[in-house]
């Protein structure tokens, strides 16, 4: 995944470089509706907007996938609730089965004793 970022990435430091340094020219931004201007370079007008518009959808997709974690985050706290109940049912069972063993244990003690008795 890192190669994958590093393949897309260093081509497109490489293009934004490049574009800012083959448009130095000033421009001219006026601010409809207030009566600013702002005089700036091309490359940051257009690389303004392109990184805008990168957070803008990093955000709108972010937003969109939170119901997704949620329900993730839900269904990991169930996963635990149930893992713990399981281990102590389990443990109940265990104490339970060896009850039942010794019982059975007292039992035949108590047969062989009446046995001997007689």
């Amino acid at each position: 995944m890192r190669l994958l970022f590093w393949l897309i990435a260093i081509p497109v430091l490489a293009f934004a470089g490049a574009f800012a340094a083959a448009n130095p020219g000033p421009l001219t931004l006026k601010l409809w509706p207030l009566p600013f201007e702002l005089v700036v370079p091309v490359y940051v007008a257009v690389l303004g907007a392109f990184f805008a518009g990168f957070v803008i959808a990093a955000l709108w997709f972010w937003i969109k996938a939170l119901p997704v974690r949620l329900a993730r985050r839900r269904l990991a706290r169930h996963e635990r609730e149930l893992e713990d109940e399981t281990r102590r049912l389990r443990g109940e069972l265990e104490t339970a089965q060896r009850g039942a063993a010794d019982s059975a244990a007292d039992a035949e003690t108590r047969r062989r004793l009446i046995a001997a008795g007689d």
